[in-house]
């Protein structure tokens, strides 16, 4: 997968990663696209910064993103796009500050979703 295909698929992973929340105000939020342009790779917290477009019904608001990458990476081209894409079945990789109008992204950060390991005890809802 490369960059451009990334931010697309991570725009429609994030939508319904918020449909997702237990949080209702949250659940109907969307994302619209990503613009990088910030990719920090020195330090203790390697990262893509940039802008995101979130949305709340019609109305769309300019946000700050933070992707965290894990493992650091010596340069852009070394990054592995597809190992950023969180799979469906986990959670916890997201967090929303809709006051701060900010989202950051942590893929290693991922969980198994609370209804997937239900559904291997039996029926579960999502928490």
């Amino acid at each position: 997968m490369g960059e451009s295909d990334y931010w697309l698929a991570l725009e429609f992973r994030v939508c319904r990663e918020l449909a997702g929340l237990t949080e209702n105000h949250l659940r109907f939020l969307w994302c619209d696209g990503f613009i990088a342009e910030q990719y920090l790779l020195d330090g203790p917290s390697p990262c893509v910064k940039g802008r995101a477009w979130i949305c709340d019904g019609p109305k769309q608001e300019q946000w700050e993103f933070t992707l965290f990458l894990n493992p650091p990476v010596g340069s852009r081209s070394e990054i592995e796009w597809s190992s950023l894409l969180p799979p469906e079945n986990v959670t916890r990789w997201l967090a929303v500050d809709p006051s701060g109008k900010r989202i950051q992204m942590e893929p290693s950060a991922a969980v198994a979703d609370a209804a997937e390991r239900g559904a291997a005890c039996g029926p579960r809802g999502r928490t």
